[in-house]
């Protein structure tokens, strides 16, 4: 028996471990017909500002609300397929223990609590009046519109919210949002008075702020400008909240209806700039955290259009939109989100607008993937479906600015899958982690990216020097390579990696991206991720090609238990009663070790994350011109 078999049997000893029952492949689906937009960005015209408010007057006449997200009619339909429907059945009791339980809360406060956002507290008062209108509405009991107007009566009180924090802009639109539901969802209930306050916080506290912006006006208020012009979700989320509120109130007076046309026509121009980030697969650079975040606005903003003016003036059609739902459903792992930048794994615990994204392109997959989470607007926008005659591709390739690649060997909890990332290490909130990837087996995650760390730590968000100072952001802190590390960046902050090679079959599955941009003294570097063995093992190879002798980390970052074989050439990890091998196949000098998740040198920024109970998995070689790194996890024990 060899040594690598004696020590696999000596582990067994030490766990308990119950076999696995048989994992039953998917069909593959090689050809995946998609939605291809209809508009490229250069086509989409934003109306003129009279056609908006000719549009308001004809399909939500004579001040007619709810306008925003759904109808009477909507609510009527929820209200009737209650007493048949068991998704909407449950999602109502939720709903009703949420409301109930926010009865008797205290209203929210004006608190910065990292002294920079207020953003924790927009978001609060989104999600109560959400909840707590929807309620009244559903149910017709006045109590739910009295709690929910202390709210919104308290961020509309100038004494005790001066502004809605416009200098972190994001702040400004989420309160926007929340506000102008409130108004539009509960307009029968509120009095002249009301109605009267509410509008006139909207119009001091979003929408004045939101002009100096769009008009380039003396900035006396530091509301910064960049979001304008931006690409990223900053954009989506202020042009959506921004627009959302001024939809509420847009034909209140003669005045309103001026000011918040003009509001309408700038954010949908503005709003052009954040589409253009998504590729025609529908990917988009900012990782797992971001596109949850942006596409919730988006379909907020759409919906919100479609009901208040009929149209959204084919801007949900812009190439990419129709099919970047599938970038939730691929990008989620057996055991969660392949979490790259600044993203945690938990991020799709609430994505309501895969219901959207599924009624408005036909795309009934999109919402099967949330039905058993919990959300508001699942109630809003889910629409019942019986077609079941349809098969998703087990691999996805996002090569647009996202560079994602993942594969798994079945839709099964217990699968194998594995997320491999090429990207840009200058996308917004990105990391220096070409050539990171995470792995799931078994139901557990064994390769993990680290995510976020504290937005606060002095120049986080510098991406020519600070950013780099921290260790979940370096490719040290990534399932990378690290090559002659230093204090200085460790990959180059410029780089861009490349997916050459993408095939996927019925027994396995691969990928090969470049990263020879991001090392300075490469000449080709090239990582290929697959799925081998009907698709139950993962294969990481590595083939490496420098200018001069150099020094060599192969990390992988885990939080399992970690035991070495005595020659160091194959890991097992272990996670309760569940265990994979790691095998060293290639060079035959390398050895493995265990390391802290720390950084390599001891002068970097100390307030950072600690990685508490995180280990990494490394391979250290030295003087080193051309090597092959490969590496066979195995998640199957047989004899």
């Amino acid at each position: 028996m060899t040594i690598k078999k004696k020590f696999t049997y000596c582990m067994l000893i030490l766990i308990v471990f119950f076999s696995s029952a048989t994992i039953h492949m998917d069909r593959l689906q090689q050809n995946n017909v998609e939605y291809k937009g209809k508009n490229d960005i250069s086509s989409l015209k934003e109306p003129p500002a009279q056609v908006i408010i000719n549009d308001l007057k004809k399909v939500s006449p004579n001040k007619k609300h709810p306008r925003l997200l759904a109808t009477s009619e909507d609510l009527k339909k929820i209200k009737e397929s209650l007493k048949s429907d068991s998704n909407l059945k449950q999602w109502y009791k939720e709903l009703t223990i949420n409301a109930n339980n926010l009865l008797e809360k205290p209203v929210v406060t004006y608190e910065k609590s990292d002294g920079v956002r207020l953003l924790p507290i927009s978001r609060t008062v989104l999600e109560r009046t959400l909840t707590l209108s929807l309620m009244y509405r559903l149910s017709g009991n006045k109590l739910y519109a009295e709690r929910a107007w202390k709210e919104l009566e308290r961020v509309s009180d100038r004494n005790r919210f001066y502004d809605w924090n416009p200098s972190h802009f994001l702040d400004t639109a989420e309160m926007a949002a929340a506000v102008g539901i409130g108004f539009d969802w509960l307009y029968d209930f509120l009095n002249q008075n009301q109605k009267d306050i509410l509008k006139q916080s909207i119009l001091k506290n979003a929408l004045n702020p939101a002009l100096i912006v769009y008009n380039d006006q003396n900035n006396q208020a530091q509301i910064p400008l960049f979001w304008r012009d931006g690409s990223n979700n900053w954009n989506t989320v202020s042009n959506s909240g921004i627009l959302i509120s001024a939809l509420a109130i847009a034909d209140e007076s003669p005045f309103t209806e001026k000011i918040t046309s003009e509001i309408i026509q700038k954010a949908l121009s503005s709003l052009k700039n954040s589409l253009m980030s998504y590729g025609d697969d529908g990917g988009t650079e900012e990782g797992p955290a971001y596109w949850n975040y942006a596409t919730k606005y988006l379909a907020l903003l759409f919906s919100s259009l479609e009901t208040a003016l009929g149209t959204d003036y084919e801007f949900s059609k812009v190439k990419g939109i129709a099919n970047t739902g599938y970038y939730a459903i691929y990008t989620k792992g057996n055991n969660g989100v392949f979490n790259i930048g600044d993203s945690q794994e938990d991020n799709f615990i609430k994505s309501p607008q895969l219901f959207w994204f599924s009624t408005k392109f036909n795309k009934p997959e999109m919402a099967d993937s949330v039905l058993k989470t919990y959300s508001p607007l699942n109630m809003i926008w889910y629409r019942p479906n019986e077609e079941k005659n349809y098969s998703l591709p087990l691999d996805k390739i996002f090569n647009g600015s996202a560079g994602i690649v993942t594969m798994r060997s079945s839709w099964n909890p217990e699968s194998s899958f594995v997320g491999i990332h090429a990207g840009d290490n200058q996308a917004s909130h990105g990391d220096l982690d070409i050539g990171t990837f995470v792995i799931d087996a078994l139901g557990e995650r064994w390769a993990i990216d680290l995510g976020m760390d504290n937005y606060n730590l002095p120049g986080y968000f510098d991406k020519k020097s600070n950013r780099w100072n921290y260790y979940r952001k370096r490719a040290e802190g990534q399932n990378t390579l690290v090559i002659n590390p230093d204090e200085d960046p460790d990959q180059n902050i410029f780089a861009k990696g490349k997916i050459i090679n993408f095939t996927s079959n019925k027994n396995e599955a691969s990928t090969l991206i470049d990263m020879t941009g991001a090392y300075k003294n490469a000449k080709s570097i090239q990582r290929r991720a697959s799925l081998i063995n009907d698709r139950n093992d993962i294969l990481i190879e590595d083939n490496i090609k420098l200018i001069a002798p150099s020094e060599i980390y192969w990390f992988m970052h885990t939080r399992a238990n970690i035991g070495l074989s005595v020659d160091r050439k194959t890991a097992i990890l272990v996670k309760g009663e569940k265990f994979i091998t790691i095998n060293i196949k290639n060079p035959s000098n390398a050895k493995f070790s265990v390391m802290d998740a720390k950084p390599l040198s001891s002068s970097l920024d100390e307030n950072q994350n600690k990685n508490a109970h995180i280990k990494k998995l490394a391979i250290h070689l030295e003087n080193i011109k051309d090597t092959q790194i490969s590496i066979e996890i195995e998640t199957q024990f047989t004899k």
